[in-house]
């Protein structure tokens, strides 16, 4: 299922722990985690309650895509979160920075743990799908439901750790791009874009190609903004050009072979 909600999620997980910490005086770190708790609990409502009763991946990419917009609307109603459009998420190593040896510019801690924690995420969830019984289970149901099902593997219980670990891993990665970019809800949800863009480089199974894909695109819109930057807007549809070059070169007689 092609998650659509995977921005509007992790914005509102990131509001919420803003909140606390902001304007609640609570530590960043307990504000962050209740955060991450408040994702991870979306995800398995939604599963039980839209996912668990459609029977279709297409219409539970188009459920996301509802998801999104209802948190979107909850984004916007509190009047004392102000505008969404850049509030400051200051993290406990703001302000410090690496200098790089010989050149003339720093890494900030907040980019440091941020490159961290992707690779971390990257091993984790290379090693749980390949190594883990549970990860054995989530590739068995993905592959074929029923042939799982016949196999003992109850979908039931693998979907709600699916579904809980993508939603709990959007609010992470917002709120660990909020020090950096600033907790905004047009710039982070874009960010949804892109990775669907990657995803589709990676034929939705591959996740060493959907890295090469966030690579290419990385470069193509830092190269652009370097390069060429009296084009207005290039940089900002290099997206769709990459799902656009990507599904026509997948597309045969007009039947995507994804």
């Amino acid at each position: 299922v092609l998650n659509i909600a995977h921005g509007g999620v992790g914005v509102f997980a990131g509001f919420i722990a803003w909140d606390l910490n902001s304007l609640q005086g609570w530590p960043y770190f307990p504000a962050l985690g209740f955060g991450v708790v408040v994702a991870i609990l979306i995800g398995l409502a939604f599963e039980f309650l839209v996912v668990r009763r459609l029977h279709s991946p297409a219409l539970a990419t188009v459920a996301t895509l509802g998801l999104f917009l209802v948190l979107q609307g909850f984004v916007f109603i509190p009047r004392r979160w102000g505008s969404t459009w850049g509030q400051p998420f200051i993290s406990p190593v703001a302000n410090r920075q690496v200098q790089i040896p010989g050149a003339s510019y720093s890494v900030s801690y907040d980019q440091i743990i941020l490159v961290v924690h992707v690779m971390l995420f990257f091993g984790g969830i290379y090693f749980m799908l390949r190594r883990t019984r549970l990860g054995l289970a989530m590739r068995a149901v993905s592959d074929d439901a029923v042939a799982a099902r016949l196999m003992g593997i109850r979908q039931r219980l693998v979907a709600p750790v699916v579904w809980g670990l993508a939603f709990g891993l959007s609010g992470l990665t917002t709120m660990l791009l909020a020090p950096i970019t600033f907790l905004d809800n047009l710039s982070l949800t874009a960010l949804t874009l892109k990775s669907i863009a990657v995803a589709f480089v990676g034929g939705l199974v591959s996740l060493p190609l959907t890295v090469v894909g966030a690579m290419m695109l990385a470069l193509l819109e830092a190269g652009t903004e370097l390069y060429a930057p009296s084009i207005d807007g290039l940089p900002q549809a290099w997206p769709f050009i990459l799902m656009l070059i990507v599904l026509a070169a997948v597309t045969r007689n007009g039947t995507p072979k994804l």
